[in-house]
């Protein structure tokens, strides 16, 4: 067959037509490509920086189940808060690497003053950062930034509270013998003002000594302590097994349950909450750290303003040769020994023997008991449909 002569070149523009047709698209593919990658790296990154806004409310929920913030907490400096730095371990750098401004998270609380679209702003424009108005809410607003992404997620909280319900006007709980060795007319079982009448529950069934209460003769008691009021009140009639509970998992939670005495660090004993459990081994004070000043001017555990509750599991307290008050509430399942100038101001509650020698060894304390028996934040809640996200 002949070829036409205008023919002849045809092919190879269709050719260089297809080839530049495939370079184009080549290059659009490329591009594509690239764009998807980036693409896929930024929502990458942008997940993550979600993923850490939504992990400092919960941060946040935390910190405020351990301190829920009132006018008190606002004066003295204690609002909750999360700790950058503390939370930055929580993060692998290299998957969640810092970024280019600010923290990894920021999280704030504001008081709602009854809205419950945005975070309250009260009189005069002024933010609180406290539970102002009592109404048990606030806002937690968390910021999460990793890298040049960043991300930001608020709620409106709400707190649900646990009933103490620990017997009030209870000086000393035994299930045991207490044995006092009261010094000279200054009575070992007393009452700090304005108490003016609380009991003593001892085993009154005791073989060893009548109504579980062996004296010496001296001035044991001071007026208004009464021995063995209701006759047939256990230890869960004192102290709710369901209140033991609620304060083993609260300790647990906030890092202050212990296997021993040694294993607590010095500073436990005056960060907030004052609750320390000790699974086994007993208490001896020598070794506890004083944390605050009484009123005398003398070292304390504790105060009357500020007291604490110490829970041993198994073993016992035991105060000899010292000066060494603790203000709060002393729950034992085992006994407890107080020699010379050892005191609880508050009430002690304790499953076997105690002995008491000297002077004032236990002093029941109301104010202590209505500060330690008021409702507890049992957990922290979303109030439903107030999550939202919001421009970082």
């Amino acid at each position: 067959m002949v070829r036409l002569r205008d023919q002849q070149g045809a092919t190879l523009i269709l050719i260089i037509g297809v080839v530049a047709a495939l370079a184009i698209l080549a290059a659009a593919m490329v591009t594509l490509t690239a764009n998807v990658q980036h693409n896929t790296a930024t929502h990458r990154t942008q997940s993550k920086a979600f993923n850490v806004a939504e992990a400092g409310l919960d941060a946040g929920q935390a910190a405020l189940w351990v301190n829920w913030p009132d006018q008190e907490d606002k004066d003295a400096g204690t609002l909750p808060n999360v700790d950058p730095g503390t939370f930055r371990g929580q993060f692998v750098t290299a998957e969640f690497p810092d970024p280019t401004t600010g923290e990894l998270i920021e999280v704030e609380f504001w008081d709602d003053n009854g809205d419950t679209v945005n975070p309250g702003i009260a009189e005069g424009n002024a933010k609180h950062d406290y539970d102002a108005n009592l109404n048990d809410r606030m806002w937690i607003i968390s910021r999460g930034a990793t890298g040049t992404r960043a991300a930001k997620v608020q709620a409106l909280v709400t707190k649900v509270t646990f009933d103490m319900l620990i017997k009030e006007g209870v000086a000393l709980y035994t299930d045991g013998v207490l044995t006092t060795r009261g010094t000279g007319d200054a009575p070992v079982v007393g009452l700090d003002w304005p108490a003016v009448a609380a009991s003593i529950y001892t085993d009154e069934d005791s073989p060893v000594a009548p109504n579980g209460w062996d004296g010496n003769g001296q001035a044991d008691f001071e007026g208004g302590i009464l021995l063995n009021r209701d006759a047939g009140t256990g230890m869960n009639d004192v102290f709710p097994d369901d209140t033991l509970t609620f304060l083993i998992d609260a300790a647990e939670g906030a890092g202050k349950y212990y296997d021993t005495q040694a294993d607590i660090p010095s500073d436990a004993w005056s960060t907030e909450p004052r609750i320390i459990v000790v699974d086994h081994g007993g208490i001896d004070t020598k070794d506890v750290p004083d944390t605050d000043v009484d009123a005398g001017g003398n070292p304390t555990v504790w105060s009357e303003d500020n007291p604490g509750i110490l829970i041993v599991l198994e073993g016992d307290l035991k105060s000899i040769g010292q000066t060494k008050a603790i203000y709060g509430i002393v729950y034992l399942i085992g006994g407890a020994l107080l020699e010379g100038n050892a005191q609880i101001h508050g009430m002690c509650v304790a499953k076997e023997d105690v002995t008491l020698k000297g002077t004032r060894s236990v002093g029941y304390n109301y104010s202590i008991l209505a500060n330690l028996n008021r409702p507890r934040v049992l957990s922290v809640k979303l109030v439903p449909n107030t999550w939202r996200e919001i421009r970082p």
